[in-house]
């Protein structure tokens, strides 16, 4: 039985919130049955596909339903929007171990500005692995590994625009290293990300859109030697970066001075792939405990999540830990850590 501290409002609340899920499962079904089969023509159509790899462990451990919440500092990732209401410095590092020996370490610096009239946030990624060399001739090894890696850098602004609305806005420069090492080329470009978040004014209901990687194709560097046509080299050929338009609701149908229950219901319709519908929630008691979990109704792996977190004082400072695990199927667990602090 789910308790409210104010009845007549919470009520509301959760009526619209009703209304609005069923609108957007409704919505999603249509569109999905629509566009899913050209969506899954396009499937592997993108490069930087490192950037659709989940930011921070309390996100991901709600099933990567953050849009409409995106109140920490993985919000760089999900809504920059969401920055706007950080009103203290934060400071936090993600640790994902993800399948086959690839690790990706995210740092993210929030920053309250006065001046500015709201948050600017500072992102850091690294992906990296290392990779056996293969040959046509040698297609078990030649003994030799090299390095590959992804990094992405970048800056966002959020500010909140009225009582109820959020908007903000980034900008990051990506780079892939696709084994220069080797004599492999390399891509870069500039992408941007966009986000808004608005409370309804019924409860803690609130709806939020983002449109994240936007921006110009990635073409390798270099030219290459054609194998079939002697003395013929060519460019390579250009691809989308990973686009992704998220929208979604969050609501809080328990909030009080003990314990506090987010739910959220997420849709994702990536550039280049079939429509997600997500949701997921955390459990809060005494601000220091909570207990996360989210679904993703219509991924082919990586369809269930589930997360802890503890945060305490430590000093003048606030800490946070966070861990999230996703049931990857076939590839295996995918387990992630993320530590931030409050100064």
């Amino acid at each position: 039985m789910w308790i409210f501290s104010r009845p007549p409002l919470a009520r509301a609340a959760l009526t619209a919130l009703t209304a609005l899920v069923a609108f957007a499962v409704l919505g999603a079904g249509g569109v999905a049955r629509a566009q899913g089969t050209l969506g899954g023509q396009r499937a592997g159509t993108s490069s930087a596909t490192f950037l659709r790899i989940g930011v921070g462990a309390r996100a991901v451990g709600m099933g990567e339903t953050f849009v409409a919440v995106a109140n920490d500092p993985s919000a760089i990732y999900w809504n920059p929007a969401g920055l706007a209401s950080l009103q203290r410095r934060e400071i936090a590092i993600s640790h994902v171990q993800w399948p086959a020996d690839v690790t990706y370490e995210h740092l993210t610096l929030i920053l309250p500005s006065r001046r500015f009239g709201g948050s600017i946030g500072f992102q850091l990624g690294v992906l990296s692995t290392d990779i056996e060399e293969t040959t046509e001739f040698q297609p078990f090894g030649t003994g030799r590994t090299f390095s590959y890696s992804d990094v992405v850098a970048g800056i966002a602004f959020s500010r909140r625009w009225t009582d109820k609305l959020l908007v903000g806005t980034g900008v990051k420069f990506v780079r892939e290293d696709l084994g220069s090492q080797v004599g492999g080329p390399t891509t870069n470009a500039y992408l941007f990300d966009v986000g808004s978040i608005y409370y309804l004014g019924l409860g803690s209901v609130r709806i939020a859109t983002s449109l994240t990687n936007f921006g110009s194709a990635l073409r390798p560097s270099g030219t290459f030697v054609s194998p079939y046509l002697a003395n013929t080299t060519a460019e390579y050929d250009a691809f989308d970066p990973p686009l992704m338009f998220r929208y979604g609701v969050a609501f809080e149908p328990i909030e009080n001075e003990t314990q506090r229950l987010t739910t959220a219901f997420e849709v994702n319709q990536p550039a280049d792939n079939e429509q997600l519908v997500k949701a997921g929630a955390e459990w809060l008691f005494r601000g220091t405990f909570a207990v996360r979990g989210g679904y993703n109704f219509r991924a082919d792996a990586l369809k269930l999540s589930a997360g802890l977190g503890f945060t305490g004082d430590l000093g003048g400072m606030r800490g946070a830990f966070d861990y999230a695990y996703t049931d990857g199927g076939f590839l295996g667990a995918v387990h992630r850590a993320s530590l931030g602090v409050k100064f």
